[in-house]
């Protein structure tokens, strides 16, 4: 490794090289001896920038999360209809997916095998999310109330949203392997989940809904 800026880019080679590894083989395959051999640092010198495999773990989730919520930021938006940011929230949120499409699976190796650790970020993460996502959430419930949406609770929604988003690219390992999609195949496939999600979220919301709900019919154009 060539140092051109002292700590910093020690610091940074470190943290890449850690992120690499962890989204190729996980958490807890991912060693912090294995990381220095790929930062082209000692083992002694990686533990001086970071003490240990957790802290270099949530350096990388953290740079990841401040990612997807400042692309998020740019649609949170007065000037937009809701109907408009609920379709940037979908796409922005999703080509971040296409860009880190193995960070949901490492997010979920870190629920199931380091629960303690989870739930310490899970804490920081949610109060982003309060702070960036949550503030819109009067605007939609107003919308609601005055018959513009379906009624739909703001969780559901929010959930509806995200877990479409991640299924797709939790299932895509899978879809490789079964269907033998090469790069162009998986492309097109991706681009055309992408609406498919749009279409399903403004049915559910604009669309006819169930009988009890009062219904808003509008065409959904994506």
């Amino acid at each position: 490794m060539v140092e051109t800026n002292g700590h910093t880019s020690t610091e940074q080679a470190i943290l890449d090289a850690a992120e690499e590894l962890f989204f190729d083989k996980g958490y807890k395959l991912a060693t912090t001896t294995a990381i220095a051999a790929k930062a082209g640092v000692t083992h002694a010198m990686l533990h001086y920038y970071f003490r240990t495999k957790e802290q270099i773990f949530l350096k990388v989730l953290d740079k990841n999360m401040n990612e997807m919520f400042t692309m998020l930021q740019t649609v949170m938006s007065p000037d937009l209809t809701l109907k408009e940011i609920l379709k940037e929230v979908v796409n922005l949120h999703y080509s971040f997916l296409t860009r880190h499409e193995k960070l949901p699976s490492l997010i979920l190796e870190l629920a199931g095998t380091c629960p303690e650790m989870f739930h310490r970020y899970k804490a920081r993460l949610r109060e982003t999310v309060d702070t960036e996502v949550f503030n819109h959430r009067m605007r939609f419930d107003r919308e609601v109330d005055a018959g513009t949406l379906n009624r739909i609770d703001w969780f559901q929604m929010m959930f509806m949203i995200v877990s479409m988003n991640l299924s797709t690219f939790l299932a895509l390992p899978l879809m490789r392997n079964v269907f033998g999609m090469d790069s162009r195949q998986e492309a097109a496939f991706l681009e055309e989940r992408r609406k498919e999600i749009i279409r399903t979220l403004y049915a559910r919301l604009f669309g006819k809904g169930l009988p009890e709900e009062s219904a808003v019919s509008q065409e959904c154009i994506i």
